[in-house]
């Protein structure tokens, strides 16, 4: 994915945002990376209990797709107060999003809907589909989520992560709407409400419904306010005033963003770091929102110190800039290569499911770069053809 563009903004202190900022490139690419090591490491159990104990230090690397939600929040909501006023705002926005969503997710669901010809297309040795009840429409018209609350199960494993992507594009069908249709005042106070309305409705569901937490990881709603943590930030950087507050309360940031990561850590110490537990879906989701909304404000607001330049290291800006394209693909390609490796070491093993995963993620990554440069910016580059 490209750099997050900012519109030019006068502030008081004289100086003009640029329309970039590279350390949220970087940012992402910590977003992608946690997800990665989610999947390829932290999330195998091996059978060493040793080995549990230590890999328990990345209970909460699943939370990269929290990042990513805060960041989609803070790139879309940006976007849309800048160009609010275009007479082509709506066609635009949703051209470009389509340019740099659908092509890559249409080769995606292309390869899962192989699974129901009438023949086997798969060589043997990789092993059948996994039966699903999410319906394969839902990977088409982006509701995949809801059926996977519904059935209460992910589906085939290779297409686990698109749920959060249909999370995105059930925001991108509302947020342009509210951005347009309500003033810059009311909607700090809309999306306030939302960011603390959104905690009390998925204790709601934990306490109402026997599989709610599984409902509140899917659902849009139930996410929303990390969504809007991101929209909030981009109001707040485009504001003279929090913007010069924001470039003299570092230390403040620094100390939120600090009482929010030992308060997740207290959370994980205790036993509830797992994305499905009750005290994280209830409130760990809103601190994990909280502190990743501080530290790209952070982010975006120093124009140095060790937190810029390690974020703008050419080697997380440039995972940054081929997240999605990693995002999408690396499941299936891990699969696939713990199957490759099965073939001659036990399936189920740790050995085989911890280099299975680390082989595809290379290769995932060795694809995505490809993709980017063949593929997507020349697509990217076509959308942006057209203007607001």
């Amino acid at each position: 994915m490209g750099s997050v563009p900012v519109a030019g903004v006068p502030l008081s202190s004289g100086v003009t945002f640029t329309t970039r900022i590279p350390a949220l490139d970087g940012l992402r690419g910590i977003a992608i990376l946690l997800v990665l090591l989610w999947h390829a490491v932290f999330e195998v159990r091996p059978d060493s209990l040793v080995l549990r104990k230590l890999l328990g230090i990345g209970i909460l690397s699943w939370s990269g797709v929290e990042l990513f939600f805060v960041l989609s929040g803070f790139l879309i909501g940006g976007i849309l107060l800048d160009t609010c006023d275009s007479p082509r705002y709506f066609k635009t926005f949703y051209i470009r999003r389509a340019y740099r969503i659908l092509p890559l997710y249409g080769v995606l669901v292309a390869l899962y809907l192989l699974r129901f010809l009438p023949w086997n297309v798969t060589p043997a040795w990789l092993g059948d589909f996994s039966e699903s009840r999410v319906p394969w429409f839902s990977y088409i018209t982006f509701s995949q989520n809801i059926f996977m609350a519904y059935f209460c199960t992910f589906g085939v494993g290779a297409m686990v992560a698109t749920w959060s992507l249909a999370v995105e594009k059930q925001f991108y069908l509302t947020a342009p709407v509210i951005v347009k249709r309500i003033s810059r005042s009311k909607l700090v106070l809309v999306l306030a409400a939302v960011v603390i309305g959104v905690p009390l409705l998925r204790a709601v569901l934990h306490w109402t419904f026997r599989n709610g937490d599984f409902a509140n990881y899917l659902l849009m709603p139930c996410r929303a306010d990390t969504l809007s943590l991101g929209v909030l930030a981009a109001i707040m950087v485009r504001s003279p005033i929090w913007w010069n507050w924001l470039v003299k309360g570092k230390s403040k940031l620094y100390g939120i963003a600090g009482v929010l990561f030992a308060t997740l850590g207290a959370l994980a110490y205790a036993g509830y770091g797992g994305a499905m537990n009750g005290p994280m879906v209830i409130f760990g989701y809103s601190c994990l929102g909280l502190f990743y909304t501080c530290i790209l404000l952070l982010a975006a607001s120093q124009p140095s110190g060790l937190l810029q330049r390690a974020l703008c290291s050419k080697g997380l800006m440039k995972l940054g800039v081929l997240a999605y394209c990693t995002y999408l693909f690396h499941l299936p390609t891990m699969a696939v290569w713990r199957r490759v490796l099965g073939i001659c070491l036990p399936y189920s093993s740790y050995v085989t499911q911890f280099l299975g995963g680390a082989i595809g993620v290379v290769f995932t990554v060795v694809v995505a770069a490809l993709s980017w440069r063949f593929v997507e910016r020349p697509l990217v580059a076509q959308g942006h053809a057209y203007k607001y």
